[in-house]
């Protein structure tokens, strides 16, 4: 991902919180609490990304797709579930293959362009490996390329970095017609200390046509921060520009770092009569690190009156391993008659590490006569970690006949990697009343890396009675790509049971492995012998 993306991945999915949602259009006939939902849970599986976690990448964004096939984001989050694939290091042919399926899916993406490139990438990688059907693809974008050599031509000369070379950086922009070249000029213009360059930006910021451009500058003005940053992003904050732009001035002031912006986006937050304002003011908040920061997040969801600002304040609190708010948000969990607020209360809770924040969440899960927050409370628990909550966690696992708690703890279990071993998950495995929870236990081994997963996987095939359990098991081992599977699963390719023989099979298509090869000629030669 290049930096530029890389810079405003963060921002991004605040502002969306805040702007992208707003596109109603996009999202069809989605009632409000749906869109906040979804907000969420992209946030949440954005930040596996962040933590570069590629399988849990790539798993959570298969089931944000699946769970808001709507929501605006969902073209996000299938680039990201590509991306996680090509970092995970899958075959360069199933990588190559996703971005083919995203691009033509969803040809005006953001994300097109670099889906795009790694699409490129990944194609001329199989072209070297002998595969030439993939050099006509490359040579199908050659014809595309102009933009590109415009550009590598334009960061030669950003390097060197004399006064023409800057006349002829600006001159370019104004020949531009394409939203990717100008855009790309305007990352440039931020990391030039110039005057004109400033100058530049400042003329984007204030007369673009084309808003995605003008945001872009207005994120650059902002990072470059000052005096000079800070007074013009005021001046468009208190102008007569579209709503839309306000708002991205608002959280390019947070960007600038000045210490006055806190009472700023406080006061916003509090007495903006427009309530997308003074939403997007507790959201910009987030960008904000510190103590004040902090506790104006925490005024502003204990005043506001507005249930969305309020809301802003609690989703911007997220991620700061807050002791002192725990209070607060202990009250909105179990004293609040807001379901989805109490929810993201939950989780936030779970981010602040220790005793106290442990103890509401097994009070909750203990005494809440709400059944979806005891769910939330099982993957909180998860989320928070610790052989407390793990503890907590088996105990549900092992003893719950409830087939969907049970099967959400085992899940919740297996993001503990500290403290849950194989072991646990195989007692699990053995002695869980619920079928769902015991099959959850190979859906987290086949997720899971290393030998201890297939040594666990095979064991199952060996002892396990249930045939449903034992054609998961052999689908897990499959996913391991694991040579240790080969010879199991050779076995029961040549067993009696066609149902599971046919599994095995297609698992070790799966493996692919040259040992695995050899064993799917070996079964070939039995049926033909």
């Amino acid at each position: 991902m290049n930096t530029a993306k890389k810079r405003f991945a963060g921002t991004i999915v605040g502002l969306a919180l805040v702007l992208g949602l707003a596109a109603a259009p996009m999202l069809g006939a989605e009632d409000p609490a749906a869109q906040e939902k979804d907000a969420i849970a992209y946030k949440q599986a954005y930040a596996l990304v962040l933590d570069e976690k590629w399988t849990a990448v790539r798993s959570a964004m298969d089931e944000f797709v699946r769970q808001f096939a709507k929501s605006a984001w969902v073209d996000d989050a299938r680039f990201w579930a590509c991306y996680a694939l090509e970092k995970a290091g899958q075959a360069q042919e199933t990588v190559f293959r996703c971005y083919q399926d995203f691009l033509k899916a969803y040809p005006g993406s953001e994300w097109a362009d670099e889906a795009k490139s790694n699409m490129i990438r990944a194609a001329q990688a199989l072209a070297k490996a002998g595969k030439p059907e993939f050099q006509t693809i490359i040579e199908s974008y050659e014809d595309a390329a102009e933009d590109d050599i415009k550009l590598t031509a334009l960061y030669a000369l950003q390097n060197i970095g004399d006064d023409e070379a800057l006349k002829t950086i600006l001159s370019l922009y104004d020949k531009a017609e394409g939203r990717r070249l100008k855009g790309q000029i305007v990352f440039m213009l931020e990391e030039m200390e110039s005057p004109e360059a400033f100058a530049k930006l400042r003329d984007i910021a204030l007369n673009e046509t084309d808003l995605e451009v003008r945001r872009n500058a207005l994120f650059a003005v902002g990072s470059r921060g000052g005096a000079e940053s800070v007074k013009l992003l005021k001046d468009i904050l208190a102008s007569k520009a579209p709503q839309e732009i306000r708002r991205h001035a608002l959280f390019a002031l947070a960007e600038t770092k000045d210490p006055g912006m806190v009472s700023l986006l406080t006061q916003t937050a509090l007495t903006d009569p427009d309530r997308e304002m003074a939403r997007t003011a507790a959201f910009a908040l987030q960008e904000i690190e510190g103590k004040e920061a902090t506790e104006a997040l925490r005024r502003i969801l204990k005043e506001a009156a507005d249930r969305e600002i309020r809301q802003a304040a609690l989703f911007s609190l997220a991620d700061r391993d807050d002791v002192d708010s725990l209070p607060l948000l202990k009250d909105i969990l179990l004293n609040g008659t807001d379901k989805e607020m109490a929810r993201v209360a939950l989780f936030q809770i779970a981010e602040i590490e220790g005793k106290e924040s442990l103890a509401v969440l097994q009070q909750v899960l203990a005494t809440s006569k709400d059944e979806e927050l005891r769910r939330h409370a099982l993957m909180a628990l998860g989320e928070h970690g610790g052989p407390e909550a793990k503890d907590a966690l088996l105990k549900v696992a092992l003893t719950s006949e409830d087939d969907e708690m049970a099967q959400m703890a085992v899940f919740a279990l297996s993001e503990i990697k500290q403290d849950v071993g194989t072991d646990v998950l195989l007692n699990v495995m053995r002695n869980a009343k619920s079928q769902r929870a015991r099959r959850a236990v190979l859906l987290a081994l086949a997720d899971d890396e290393g030998e201890a997963p297939v040594k666990v996987l095979l064991e199952v095939l060996r002892t396990e009675s249930d045939r449903e359990l034992k054609e998961h098991a052999v689908f897990a081992l499959g996913q391991t790509k694991s040579d240790e599977a080969v010879a199991a699963l050779l076995e029961v390719a040549k067993g009696k049971d066609g149902r599971l023989a046919r599994a095995a099979v297609t698992a070790l298509g799966e493996i692919g492995t040259p040992k695995a090869k050899a064993a799917l000629l070996e079964i070939l030669e039995r049926k033909a012998a």
